[in-house]
């Protein structure tokens, strides 16, 4: 199948259909009233991303999608019905532009997961939705609200974890079939490779992540040269870029050292963004050069190159030195995968104490609180009476400390005044008692007294 990776088509989504006049006529109903009903929605586009699809030879030839406009309404308040939908099924990581604004509309990341393209337009008003207290035979009615209309661009970017960057006939498509699954083509001339290939390489047991191999880029490719460099679009979502150099060619008379620089040039020229990925550097074809010339090569190579970051010394034919590099990009990528660990958070390292909860009186509550209360009243209407009596006995007290009377009336009265003296005690007593006496006994005598009759409930003579 032809690998395709842009495409524009026009989509349109379908009007709403009319409303409708009328009105109920029927024998016998002489005023029927308005009974027209409003049209039906029209169908909307949708964009659906499918992961058994990889390019967009669909919609090369496919340009033009419309959806269905929906039904008008009838009388005997019967609405129009709805129209389908359509679904334009495309691969997973398709982009999906307004070719006019340059918009972004939607990105296919996710499979299965609908994203609306074109909504379809509503349907119109029947002249039954104007029926008012007032406006009791409303004539009025609305067309439906058209569809949107849309030019857009679709373009494709695969989705992978690693992209092989490179000359051509640099050994990409040696090295993707033997780290994975992918079967490329495979030739002794360049330009061999003319779109993307993918493959998923296992590195153990649920331990995996996807290499994408592009055609190679020649000098001059921003201008045209070769292939050109549209293909750099797949390598935006990668994690990493591995830049595969042949350190041995054919031609004696190439330098590496250059042919490198000028790739590193291109992917500067097509995005500033693209050229500050991570990228590593691949020294291939290490089984062409003789064992002891090696070590030599390769450090004059990264010297002349100026190169800093990681280096790896393999052969793709061989598979000599994949297995290193492999557990190394996973390693990378698994890391960028996994989420940052978060740091503890002091709050909650003691435990922290609940909230009081809301008191909430009830019954029980009302009734204990009652309780306490009365029992309250008679402890102070008892200590009131104790202190009652204490000031009665101390006026006793005081009257019989009070200085002898004069001679003569002592003399007259010395023989009653033993007797006076309990006489006056016992007639004391009694008067300070009933001050002493508590609530408890107050109520059980207002208990013992008989209700006073009310005269209104006595019976008539």
């Amino acid at each position: 199948m032809k690998f395709v990776d842009e495409a524009t088509i026009d989509i349109a989504a379908g009007n709403g259909g009319a409303g409708c006049a009328s009105f109920r006529r029927e024998k016998f109903i002489p005023f029927g009233g308005p009974d027209g009903g409003d049209g039906g929605r029209g169908g909307s586009v949708f964009a659906v991303a499918d992961r058994n699809l990889n390019t967009l030879i669909d919609y090369r030839y496919a340009r033009r999608h419309e959806a269905r406009n929906g039904e008008a309404g009838r009388g005997s308040d019967q609405f129009g019905a709805a129209a389908e939908d359509i679904i334009l099924r495309m691969p997973v990581g398709t982009i999906v532009r307004d070719l006019e604004t340059d918009e972004v509309i939607a990105e296919l990341l996710e499979p299965d997961v609908p994203v609306l393209l074109a909504k379809g337009g509503d349907g119109g008003f029947g002249n039954l939705h104007f029926k008012t207290s007032t406006n009791r035979a409303p004539r009025q009615k609305t067309p439906g609200w058209p569809g949107e209309v849309k030019k857009v661009k679709l373009e494709l970017r695969v989705l992978a974890d690693v992209g092989l960057l490179g000359q051509p006939n640099a050994g990409k498509s040696t090295l993707i079939a033997a780290v994975s699954n992918a079967r490329p083509k495979i030739a002794d001339y360049p330009f061999t490779t003319l779109y993307p290939n993918l493959g998923v390489v296992r590195v153990g047991p649920e331990k995996s992540f996807v290499i994408a191999d592009i055609p190679g880029l020649i000098e001059g490719a921003a201008e045209g040269a070769g292939l050109g460099h549209q293909f750099l679009r797949h390598l935006q979502r990668t994690r990493v870029l591995l830049h595969v150099v042949d350190l041995a060619p054919f031609n004696p008379d190439v330098d590496p050292v250059a042919e490198a620089k000028a790739i590193v040039k291109e992917l500067q020229k097509y995005d500033q963004t693209l050229y500050e990925k991570p990228r590593w550097l691949v020294l291939n074809k290490l089984d062409m050069v003789p064992a002891e010339e090696r070590e030599a090569r390769v450090k004059d190579f990264i010297k002349r190159f100026k190169w800093k970051g990681p280096v790896f010394e393999i052969s793709a034919l061989t598979r000599e030195g994949c297995e290193t590099l492999i557990r190394s990009i996973y390693d990378h990528v698994a890391a960028i995968k996994a989420p940052p660990p978060e740091d503890a958070d002091v709050r909650f390292d003691e435990p922290v104490p609940e909230a009081p909860k809301a008191f909430q009186e009830t019954r029980a509550t009302r009734a204990a609180k009652a309780k306490a209360l009365k029992l309250a009243k008679e402890t102070a209407a008892e200590a009131k009476a104790a202190e009652a009596a204490a000031a009665a006995e101390a006026e006793v007290d005081a009257a019989d400390a009070a200085p002898a009377k004069p001679a003569a009336k002592a003399a007259t009265k010395s023989a009653a005044k033993p007797a006076a003296k309990p006489a006056a005690k016992a007639a004391a007593k009694p008067t300070a008692k009933p001050a002493a006496k508590s609530a408890k006994a107050k109520k059980a005598e207002k208990a013992e007294k008989a209700p006073e009759r009310d005269p209104r409930f006595d019976p008539a003579p």
